[in-house]
């Protein structure tokens, strides 16, 4: 009886320590998947590409558009990174922002230049002409950095 107690009270302790270890991990699984958005939705995304241009015409701003697709590694890693982060989000805030699954060709094949290459990022003008494009994964000191070239070179225009 005393035997059994104490693996009893073993377990209990095992089990104990191991919801200190992984306790706080679980914690922020469980957030998200119960509704704590990612930080990169905090960011206002358009979806349809027509809306995102008229917005871009009556609020005088430049589109960035975002090709991705849900299953795309890199794509997820630059919304929880680059795009999670506030001096980022403070830049992207100059522009209408707008995400364009691959899949939808309708929207997809609208952008000059895409080449099924994701996540591409594209910047147009309000009447659709791009004036600059790129692809791939950026670490977001490194996304920053380019978006506060395109501001130098003025390449955001004065709309």
């Amino acid at each position: 009886m005393l035997k059994s107690q104490g693996i009893i009270t073993a377990i209990i302790w095992i089990g104990l320590l191991f919801s200190y270890v992984y306790g706080e991990e679980t914690i922020q699984v469980v957030h998200q998947q119960v509704g704590t958005p990612p930080a990169y939705e905090k960011l206002s995304w358009e979806t349809d590409m027509d809306h995102a241009f008229e917005r871009a015409k009556k609020e005088h701003k430049n589109v960035m558009i975002m090709v991705e697709d849900t299953r795309c590694k890199w794509c997820k890693n630059i919304k929880k990174g680059a795009l999670s982060d506030p001096k980022v989000q403070d830049k992207l805030q100059s522009y209408i922002l707008l995400k364009v699954q691959r899949s939808d060709k309708k929207n997809a094949n609208r952008i000059e230049d895409f080449t099924g290459a994701i996540p591409s990022f594209y910047f147009m003008q309000p009447d659709q002409e791009v004036f600059e494009s790129v692809v791939g994964y950026f670490a977001t000191e490194d996304f920053l950095d380019f978006l506060k070239v395109l501001e130098e070179e003025n390449e955001v225009f004065d709309l």
